[in-house]
This record gives structure tokens, C-alpha cells and sequence, in this order.
């Protein structure tokens, strides 16, 4: 009977102090993980692509650049504005923006800023500056932070790059 006191009080605290249970919500996407090392060899200038997931448009002189969301950059040549032509893709992972100044590119490389040094027939590129982390790790599409089972089952030494529908 001593016992049961103390027990009942402690059931009533328990019981009074409610939980501060939120539920979890899961994104409608999935990470998708590079090694840094990878991320960074990545950056390259490439043949072509379809322009798939459209992003924010720059125009420097005849040269019109499309941001592929998360993947990098289309470079269409706009010289007779009645047939551009798309004509290169710089492979940049995990890149949402882009801004361009004289002959560099800038943009991002997920967490990391990049400028890229663009010669003027667009035939070579060189990353001339990379800042690592300056920027936060991004955001899913809907709003959503890397859950616990992500932040668990995510490999060492890797960077969130982009977010792919489930």
C-alpha cells in the first residue's frame, strides 16, 4: 500500500504532461546521394540533352542557358532566333541556379558554388573556383528534410544531389 502512492502519483504526472508526439510526414521523394569525389569529377561539358525539368533561363549574347533542375545546364545557340539550336549540356549535379558574369558561370553544385570559366566557342569549360559548402542541403520538392530512416541509410561522406519522384 506504501507503494501504491507514490505509483499513482507518478502515473498521474505522466498522464498530465501529455506527450509532444508530431507525427511524421514523408516526402513524395527520394534522396539521391553522391560521393563528394564523384560530385566533383562530374562537372563536365557534354553533347546535347532533352530539356526534360526546365529551371531559370539566362541569355548572354547569343548563347541562351537553361537550367536543367538538379542535373545542370543546357546551352542553346540563338544566333538565328527562328531555329536555336541546342548544341551542349554542362553537367552540374545538383544544380538549381545559375547566374552568368563576363565569361563565368556560376552555379551551384548542390552545397558547394562553382564558377566556370566558358572559353567563346563553348567548346571546353574549366571550373576556375569552388567554394565548398555554402549552401544549406537542399530541400525536396515539397518542402520535406531528410527523414530519420534517410539520415540513417545515408552512406558516408556523400552529398544530397537531388530529389527523384518515388
Amino acid at each position: 500500500m506504501k507503494y501504491l502512492k507514490p505509483l499513482l502519483f507518478i502515473i498521474i504526472i505522466v498522464f498530465c504532461m501529455g506527450t509532444s508526439y508530431e507525427p511524421n510526414y514523408y516526402s513524395s521523394y527520394s534522396p539521391v546521394f553522391m560521393l563528394r569525389s564523384e560530385m566533383e569529377q562530374n562537372v563536365k561539358l557534354e553533347g546535347p540533352k532533352t530539356i526534360l525539368k526546365p529551371g531559370k533561363i539566362y541569355i548572354k549574347d547569343h548563347l541562351i542557358f537553361i537550367n536543367e533542375k538538379y542535373r545542370g545546364v543546357h546551352v542553346i545557340d540563338n544566333t538565328n532566333p527562328e531555329d536555336p539550336t541546342n548544341f551542349a549540356f554542362i553537367n552540374i549535379d545538383g544544380c538549381i541556379d545559375i547566374s552568368i558574369k563576363d565569361k563565368v558561370l556560376y552555379a551551384d553544385n548542390a552545397v558547394d558554388l562553382l564558377a566556370i570559366f566558358l572559353n567563346d566557342d563553348m567548346t571546353e569549360i574549366h571550373v576556375s573556383q569552388r567554394i565548398r559548402n555554402v549552401f544549406p542541403e537542399m530541400l525536396s520538392p515539397d518542402g520535406y528534410e531528410l527523414n530519420w530512416q534517410e539520415k540513417q541509410a545515408r552512406p558516408e561522406k556523400t552529398i544530397l544531389v537531388r530529389w527523384d519522384k518515388k
